[in-house]
């Protein structure tokens, strides 16, 4: 993800922050006409268990990847229980809304995530 100051990731809508994309041609979660988004429809994607886990686009150039931006880490026991991360395809899972709740409830949720993250790779 891309470094914000004080060596956190950037919270954002792109696939390069800590956030999710909700335009475009690619989506990571779908937002219903009320604004809500809920469980087992997508999220924030994470790789499990080690960096080398990662699509080579996402792996930085130190680790043998294409990738432009750090690595970043969190223990998922730091996560609150109104997010939860759901495999799907392994080593690919998703942190999404532990329950419906507005898109902007679920971003808040996310971003109170922040001071988790450690970079981990450069």
């Amino acid at each position: 993800m891309k470094e914000f100051t004080g060596g956190h990731p950037l919270v954002g809508r792109s696939g390069r922050t800590l956030g999710v994309r909700i335009e475009g041609p690619v989506r990571d979660i779908p937002v219903a006409d009320d604004g809500s988004v809920a469980p087992a429809t997508g999220g924030m994607s994470v790789a499990l268990d080690q960096a080398l886990n990662l699509p080579k686009p996402r792996l930085p150039k130190s680790l043998g990847g294409e990738g432009r931006d750090p690595v970043f880490k969190m223990d998922s026991a730091e996560l609150s229980p109104a997010l939860l991360v759901r495999p799907d395809r392994y080593p690919h899972a998703c942190v999404e809304p532990g329950r419906r709740c507005s898109l902007t409830r679920f971003e808040s949720d996310l971003t109170a995530t922040l001071p988790y993250w450690i970079k981990v790779y450069e």
